[in-house]
């Protein structure tokens, strides 16, 4: 990886986008600002107290603008990374770079929006693949991450009780429109960055998208993303966003169903109609 970064090669689809919404006082005072970018909030590894990049970044906010609150959204960031991360000096280099970012939008001429706020929320329900059997997860008991083994037994003591595993979950999909203009779609869980990039195009280049929203179950992977867990792997980090991390969360299951993107997509496009339409 570190030679790929300094080669300038890594490669696959990112969102350098930073949504902005700033709300002032009538004396023209800046009270709060809403800002959001697509990246994991994990330069840093350890178990300490800290705000990480996203932190940094209100903390230089605040410091420019004393009387006012910086809120950050997380994007859909759930397959990005800060690169290169591990160093609390990357944390804070990154936060002030966000920061800035900001600052350029609040120098800039703003658009002003009405005081009006649509919001709309839908709650498809997604379904899993193949559940494991209990051939699978016998064999798992003994696998080398305690990841696996603790969620091979759980769901085998599951069986063994004579439960049934759940196939599928409710999906929280909302959409707030500021002013009868900007659109923000929530999407819950950790959605890829495949999410962003769908929406703009389909609903518009201004469009915010933001993840971890109202739950988070599981990672949200577009069927890309989905597909390149299916073996056998190139890499065997491939497919973690689609498939390894429904163990880590307790799923049961291994992946999606493929039609995952379907169903996301058609709650998004249903809730963003709902909130045009109480303009009309």
């Amino acid at each position: 990886m570190p030679q790929l970064i300094e080669k300038g090669a890594l490669k696959g689809p990112v969102d350098h986008s930073v949504p902005v919404l700033a709300v002032y006082q009538p004396d023209g005072k800046l009270k709060a600002v809403l800002f959001g970018y697509a990246c994991h909030n994990t330069v840093m590894d350890f178990y300490k107290w800290c705000g990480d990049y996203a932190g940094f970044a209100q903390l230089a906010l605040e410091k420019s603008h004393p009387d006012a609150t910086a809120m950050f959204f997380m994007g859909c960031g759930a397959d990005q990374n800060a690169l290169p991360r591990r160093q609390l000096a990357l944390a804070e280099r990154y936060g002030d770079m966000l920061a800035a970012a900001v600052e350029e939008v609040l120098l800039a001429p703003p658009h002003l929006l009405t005081p009006e706020l649509r919001t709309a929320m839908e709650i498809p329900t997604l379904h899993f693949g193949p559940p494991p059997t209990g051939q699978e997860l016998e064999k798992l008991k003994t696998d080398k991450s305690a990841t696996i083994r603790r969620w091979a037994t759980r769901l085998l003591a599951d069986l063994k009780a004579g439960k049934s595993f759940i196939r599928g979950y409710p999906y929280p999909v909302q959409t707030w429109q500021f002013g009868g203009q900007q659109l923000l779609i929530t999407l819950s869980g950790e959605p890829v960055v495949d999410w962003a990039l769908k929406f703009k195009q389909e609903f518009g280049p201004q469009t915010w998208v933001a993840g971890y929203c109202n739950d988070v179950m599981t990672y949200i992977p577009s069927l890309r993303v989905l597909k390149e867990d299916v073996p056998p792997l190139a890499q065997a980090r491939w497919g973690y966003e689609g498939a390894q991390a429904m163990i880590v969360y307790g799923m049961p299951a291994r992946r999606w169903a493929d039609d995952v993107e379907d169903i996301v997509s058609n709650g998004a496009r249903r809730s963003v109609e709902h909130v045009t339409a109480q303009g009309k």
